[in-house]
Protein backbone atom coordinates (compact mmCIF):
# COMPACT_ATOMS: atom_id res chain seq x y z
CA UNK A 1 0.00 0.00 0.00
CA UNK A 2 3.02 2.36 0.78
CA UNK A 3 4.69 1.94 -2.53
CA UNK A 4 1.20 2.63 -4.43
CA UNK A 5 0.94 6.10 -2.79
CA UNK A 6 4.54 6.78 -3.63
CA UNK A 7 3.82 5.75 -6.84
CA UNK A 8 0.74 7.96 -7.32
CA UNK A 9 2.46 11.17 -5.40
CA UNK A 10 5.56 10.63 -8.08
CA UNK A 11 2.79 10.34 -10.83
CA UNK A 12 0.76 13.73 -9.44
CA UNK A 13 4.10 15.63 -9.06
CA UNK A 14 4.89 14.60 -12.73
CA UNK A 15 1.32 15.76 -13.95
CA UNK A 16 2.47 19.38 -12.34
CA UNK A 17 5.53 20.04 -13.01
CA UNK A 18 5.78 19.17 -16.66
CA UNK A 19 2.87 19.82 -18.67
CA UNK A 20 5.22 21.02 -21.68
CA UNK A 21 6.74 17.36 -22.60
CA UNK A 22 3.15 15.44 -21.32
CA UNK A 23 1.38 17.59 -24.01
CA UNK A 24 3.60 17.01 -26.88
CA UNK A 25 5.04 20.21 -26.91
CA UNK A 26 8.19 20.38 -28.71
CA UNK A 27 11.19 22.28 -27.14
CA UNK A 28 11.67 25.61 -29.09
CA UNK A 29 14.82 26.77 -27.15
CA UNK A 30 16.41 27.66 -24.04
CA UNK A 31 16.66 30.69 -21.79
CA UNK A 32 19.99 32.78 -22.09
CA UNK A 33 20.61 35.49 -19.11
CA UNK A 34 16.81 37.07 -18.33
CA UNK A 35 15.71 39.51 -15.69
CA UNK A 36 12.07 39.91 -14.19
CA UNK A 37 11.15 37.45 -17.03
CA UNK A 38 8.60 34.47 -16.63
CA UNK A 39 7.33 31.43 -18.51
CA UNK A 40 4.71 29.04 -17.45
CA UNK A 41 4.06 31.48 -14.21
CA UNK A 42 7.96 30.89 -13.18
CA UNK A 43 11.03 32.79 -13.27
CA UNK A 44 12.92 32.56 -16.57
CA UNK A 45 16.51 31.49 -15.47
CA UNK A 46 19.34 30.71 -17.71
CA UNK A 47 18.88 27.15 -19.01
CA UNK A 48 14.80 26.79 -19.11
CA UNK A 49 13.41 24.98 -21.90
CA UNK A 50 11.11 27.29 -23.81
CA UNK A 51 8.22 24.80 -25.13
CA UNK A 52 6.36 25.46 -28.37
CA UNK A 53 3.17 27.35 -27.08
CA UNK A 54 4.81 28.94 -24.12
CA UNK A 55 4.62 32.86 -23.43
CA UNK A 56 7.39 34.67 -22.25
CA UNK A 57 6.70 38.03 -20.48
CA UNK A 58 8.58 40.09 -19.19
CA UNK A 59 8.28 43.02 -16.50
CA UNK A 60 8.95 46.41 -16.26
CA UNK A 61 12.81 47.17 -16.18
CA UNK A 62 13.11 43.53 -17.32
CA UNK A 63 14.99 41.71 -19.95
CA UNK A 64 14.11 37.82 -21.42
CA UNK A 65 16.81 36.05 -23.84
CA UNK A 66 16.37 32.98 -25.68
CA UNK A 67 18.73 31.03 -28.04
CA UNK A 68 17.82 28.66 -30.51
CA UNK A 69 20.56 27.63 -31.87
CA UNK A 70 22.69 27.68 -35.21
CA UNK A 71 23.44 31.60 -33.69
CA UNK A 72 20.02 32.24 -33.67
CA UNK A 73 18.54 33.84 -30.83
CA UNK A 74 15.88 36.32 -30.01
CA UNK A 75 15.66 39.28 -26.42
CA UNK A 76 12.48 40.40 -25.81
CA UNK A 77 12.35 44.18 -23.90
CA UNK A 78 10.95 45.24 -21.11
CA UNK A 79 6.88 45.20 -20.52
CA UNK A 80 6.95 42.50 -23.58
CA UNK A 81 5.00 39.30 -24.23
CA UNK A 82 6.11 36.63 -26.75
CA UNK A 83 4.59 33.27 -27.80
CA UNK A 84 7.00 30.87 -28.83
CA UNK A 85 6.34 27.89 -31.45
CA UNK A 86 8.10 25.72 -33.12
CA UNK A 87 7.24 23.44 -36.28
CA UNK A 88 9.74 21.08 -38.52
CA UNK A 89 12.39 23.48 -39.35
CA UNK A 90 11.50 26.90 -38.29
CA UNK A 91 11.19 28.89 -34.71
CA UNK A 92 8.14 30.95 -34.82
CA UNK A 93 7.96 34.61 -32.60
CA UNK A 94 4.67 36.19 -32.15
CA UNK A 95 5.19 39.67 -30.90
CA UNK A 96 1.56 40.05 -28.75
CA UNK A 97 2.65 43.17 -26.79
CA UNK A 98 5.96 45.39 -26.28
CA UNK A 99 9.32 44.82 -28.25
CA UNK A 100 11.30 42.30 -29.35
CA UNK A 101 14.56 41.44 -32.08
CA UNK A 102 15.20 38.02 -33.18
CA UNK A 103 18.59 36.91 -35.28
CA UNK A 104 17.27 34.39 -38.25
CA UNK A 105 20.36 32.43 -39.65
CA UNK A 106 20.03 29.84 -42.70
CA UNK A 107 20.69 27.08 -40.71
CA UNK A 108 18.07 27.82 -37.86
CA UNK A 109 14.92 30.38 -39.27
CA UNK A 110 12.64 32.44 -37.38
CA UNK A 111 9.88 33.84 -38.24
CA UNK A 112 8.38 36.99 -36.44
CA UNK A 113 4.59 37.82 -36.32
CA UNK A 114 2.38 40.16 -34.80
CA UNK A 115 -1.61 40.02 -35.85
CA UNK A 116 -1.69 39.03 -39.28
CA UNK A 117 1.83 39.84 -40.29
CA UNK A 118 4.42 37.85 -41.32
CA UNK A 119 8.28 39.28 -40.67
CA UNK A 120 11.06 36.92 -42.36
CA UNK A 121 14.39 36.54 -43.97
CA UNK A 122 14.86 37.68 -47.79
CA UNK A 123 15.96 34.81 -49.38
CA UNK A 124 16.59 32.80 -46.29
CA UNK A 125 20.02 34.48 -45.04
CA UNK A 126 21.08 35.74 -41.97
CA UNK A 127 19.36 38.66 -40.91
CA UNK A 128 18.57 40.56 -37.52
CA UNK A 129 14.68 42.13 -37.65
CA UNK A 130 13.44 44.08 -34.53
CA UNK A 131 9.85 44.55 -33.97
CA UNK A 132 7.91 46.59 -31.57
CA UNK A 133 4.53 47.93 -31.00
CA UNK A 134 4.87 52.18 -31.15
CA UNK A 135 1.71 51.74 -30.08
CA UNK A 136 -1.84 49.22 -29.91
CA UNK A 137 -2.06 50.58 -33.62
CA UNK A 138 0.85 51.04 -34.74
CA UNK A 139 4.21 48.45 -35.43
CA UNK A 140 7.38 49.67 -36.80
CA UNK A 141 9.92 46.59 -38.26
CA UNK A 142 13.22 47.15 -39.14
CA UNK A 143 15.70 45.26 -41.07
CA UNK A 144 18.83 45.78 -38.74
CA UNK A 145 21.18 43.38 -40.78
CA UNK A 146 20.05 41.92 -43.67
CA UNK A 147 17.19 42.43 -45.47
CA UNK A 148 13.37 41.16 -44.64
CA UNK A 149 10.22 40.15 -45.80
CA UNK A 150 7.02 41.74 -44.34
CA UNK A 151 3.92 40.11 -45.19
CA UNK A 152 0.74 41.68 -44.20
CA UNK A 153 -2.74 42.83 -45.26
CA UNK A 154 -5.78 41.40 -46.65
CA UNK A 155 -4.34 41.08 -49.64
CA UNK A 156 -1.05 39.27 -48.35
CA UNK A 157 1.31 42.20 -49.71
CA UNK A 158 4.70 41.30 -49.26
CA UNK A 159 7.36 44.11 -49.08
CA UNK A 160 11.17 43.79 -48.92
CA UNK A 161 12.87 45.92 -46.58
CA UNK A 162 16.22 46.48 -47.06
CA UNK A 163 19.30 46.64 -44.44
CA UNK A 164 18.68 49.92 -42.39
CA UNK A 165 15.26 50.57 -43.33
CA UNK A 166 11.99 50.34 -41.86
CA UNK A 167 8.41 49.30 -42.21
CA UNK A 168 5.53 50.89 -40.25
CA UNK A 169 2.62 48.01 -40.24
CA UNK A 170 -1.02 50.14 -39.05
CA UNK A 171 -3.35 47.37 -37.29
CA UNK A 172 -6.98 48.28 -37.87
CA UNK A 173 -10.07 46.48 -36.99
CA UNK A 174 -11.46 44.84 -39.73
CA UNK A 175 -15.11 45.73 -39.25
CA UNK A 176 -16.24 45.96 -42.74
CA UNK A 177 -19.36 48.27 -43.52
CA UNK A 178 -22.55 46.57 -44.10
CA UNK A 179 -23.81 46.02 -47.19
CA UNK A 180 -26.69 47.97 -48.48
CA UNK A 181 -29.84 46.40 -48.54
CA UNK A 182 -31.86 48.66 -51.02
CA UNK A 183 -31.13 46.59 -54.15
CA UNK A 184 -32.81 43.74 -53.21
CA UNK A 185 -30.12 41.85 -51.82
CA UNK A 186 -30.06 39.49 -48.57
CA UNK A 187 -30.45 41.31 -45.32
CA UNK A 188 -27.41 41.98 -43.26
CA UNK A 189 -26.25 39.47 -40.78
CA UNK A 190 -26.91 40.99 -37.12
CA UNK A 191 -26.62 38.45 -35.22
CA UNK A 192 -23.88 38.76 -31.84
CA UNK A 193 -21.78 36.05 -33.36
CA UNK A 194 -21.20 37.82 -36.56
CA UNK A 195 -20.21 41.03 -34.81
CA UNK A 196 -17.60 39.37 -32.47
CA UNK A 197 -16.61 37.86 -35.94
CA UNK A 198 -15.83 41.30 -37.27
CA UNK A 199 -14.17 42.49 -34.03
CA UNK A 200 -11.83 39.77 -33.66
CA UNK A 201 -10.63 39.66 -37.46
CA UNK A 202 -7.88 42.31 -37.53
CA UNK A 203 -5.56 43.18 -40.46
CA UNK A 204 -2.52 45.11 -40.95
CA UNK A 205 -2.69 48.12 -43.57
CA UNK A 206 1.33 48.65 -44.70
CA UNK A 207 3.09 52.63 -44.56
CA UNK A 208 6.45 52.66 -45.76
CA UNK A 209 9.17 54.64 -43.56
CA UNK A 210 12.36 56.46 -45.17
CA UNK A 211 14.73 56.13 -42.19
CA UNK A 212 17.58 54.41 -40.81
CA UNK A 213 17.42 51.26 -38.69
CA UNK A 214 19.08 53.47 -35.60
CA UNK A 215 17.50 57.08 -36.54
CA UNK A 216 14.42 55.54 -37.79
CA UNK A 217 13.14 51.70 -36.75
CA UNK A 218 12.49 53.13 -32.93
CA UNK A 219 13.08 56.79 -32.85
CA UNK A 220 11.86 58.49 -29.63
CA UNK A 221 9.03 61.57 -30.58
CA UNK A 222 10.17 65.16 -29.59
CA UNK A 223 8.11 65.23 -26.58
CA UNK A 224 10.00 61.84 -24.68
CA UNK A 225 13.11 62.05 -22.71
CA UNK A 226 16.77 61.77 -24.64
CA UNK A 227 17.96 58.21 -23.96
CA UNK A 228 21.07 57.75 -22.85
CA UNK A 229 23.80 55.39 -24.90
CA UNK A 230 23.22 52.00 -23.24
CA UNK A 231 19.77 52.50 -23.30
CA UNK A 232 19.62 53.51 -26.74
CA UNK A 233 21.54 49.66 -27.24
CA UNK A 234 19.14 48.02 -25.59
CA UNK A 235 16.71 49.71 -27.67
CA UNK A 236 18.32 49.00 -31.31
CA UNK A 237 20.52 45.83 -30.84
CA UNK A 238 21.61 42.67 -28.70
CA UNK A 239 24.32 42.33 -30.35
CA UNK A 240 26.40 45.81 -31.38
CA UNK A 241 26.15 49.01 -31.04
CA UNK A 242 29.09 51.08 -29.75
CA UNK A 243 29.03 53.82 -27.26
CA UNK A 244 32.38 56.37 -26.52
Amino acid sequence: MIYRHLIAAFLVGVLASSPPVLAGGAVVGSAGPSEKAVVRGTPLEQGTNIFSGDVVEVGAGGEGVVTFGHNAMARFAADSAVRASRDTTTIGLELLRGRMTFRSTPEQPVVGSFVDALVQANGGKEVVAIVAFRNPKLVAITAERGAIDVTAGRDHRSVTVPEGQTVEVAVVDDTAPKADNSAGGPPPDDTDSNKKRNVAAWTTGMILVVGTAIGGSLALSKNQPQLTCPQKAALVSPYVFPCD
